[in-house]
């Protein structure tokens, strides 16, 4: 090998040690937004669960009071 050859091989090297560096970059970055999401991810399911049992909890006292307006009209009917 001459010295211009090595010269080109060592380019190489160091052009594919800073493709290595950057991939590294990216790859930590995009762990990092994973590891945020699934905490995100969590959150929000947490946050359906919690508005699911608000919802059951509206729609059991819509239908206690169209009962009562029921029974209300139904009293009121009969005077």
């Amino acid at each position: 090998m001459d010295a211009m050859a090595l010269a080109q091989l060592k380019r190489q090297a160091e052009w594919h040690a800073q493709e290595v560096r950057h991939s590294e970059t990216a790859l930590q970055t995009a762990e990092l937004a994973l590891v945020n999401d699934k905490k995100k991810v969590e959150e929000l399911r947490k946050k359906v669960a919690e508005n699911k049992r608000k919802l059951d909890v509206f729609k059991l006292d819509v239908a206690r009071g169209e009962e009562e307006v029921r029974k209300k009209i139904a009293e009121d009917r009969q005077r």
